[in-house]
């Protein structure tokens, strides 16, 4: 009987210690907010290049621009690497850093691919919206970013992509995107 007892609580107890190596795990968690930036700078087309029938104020100027997010290169995250268990994104935003003169932006189209596929992950548009500095063009929270974690899960940079058009010619933009993320990861392991 005495054995029995015996291997009942080692049984249980070695039960206990497996059942409870996740919450463990958890302990050893950490969770760094950071953000992941890049500036995109874009010229709208000029005046020859956007020769149509539509009259003076319904004339339209292409721009667009693109720059790479390595979520390596912020030094919190590049420090936890490769013992990343999870990311988070909390908020997209993009600014107007500075613009060479003030524009209305008639249509514009935020994209998010994934640099190693050119995959588009994200599209979010905006329309008539007066540029000036400090304007936030997009400001996004609480979208369905799976396909973005996804290559984050994958280690990958993201290629986050700006255009559309504005009401005049030769307007040079330069946008700041930010994207705010909560990475979660263990300091022992993966």
């Amino acid at each position: 009987m005495k054995k029995f007892l015996l291997l009942s609580s080692f049984i249980v107890g070695v039960m206990l210690m497996f059942s409870s190596c996740e919450k463990i795990k958890d302990l050893t968690d950490i969770s760094i907010d950071a953000d992941l930036s890049a500036d995109i700078s874009t010229i709208s087309e000029g005046a020859a290049a956007s020769a149509s029938l539509k009259g003076a104020n319904e004339q339209e100027y292409n721009f667009s621009g693109t720059a790479t997010v390595n979520p390596a290169d912020n030094a919190d995250i590049e420090k936890h690497w490769k013992k990343i268990r999870a990311w988070e994104i909390k908020k997209v935003t993009v600014k107007v850093k500075n613009v060479s003169k003030e524009a209305t932006l008639k249509n514009g189209q935020l994209i998010i691919k994934d640099k190693s596929t050119s995959e588009i992950l994200f599209a979010e548009d905006v329309e008539n919206l007066q540029l000036k500095s400090g304007v936030t063009v997009f400001s996004i929270s609480g979208a369905d970013w799976g396909e973005v974690i996804s290559a984050l899960d994958s280690k990958h940079s993201l290629e986050v992509g700006i255009s559309g058009a504005l009401d005049q010619p030769g307007i040079s933009v330069t946008y700041g995107v930010v994207i705010s993320v909560k990475v979660t990861a263990n300091i022992f392991n993966k």
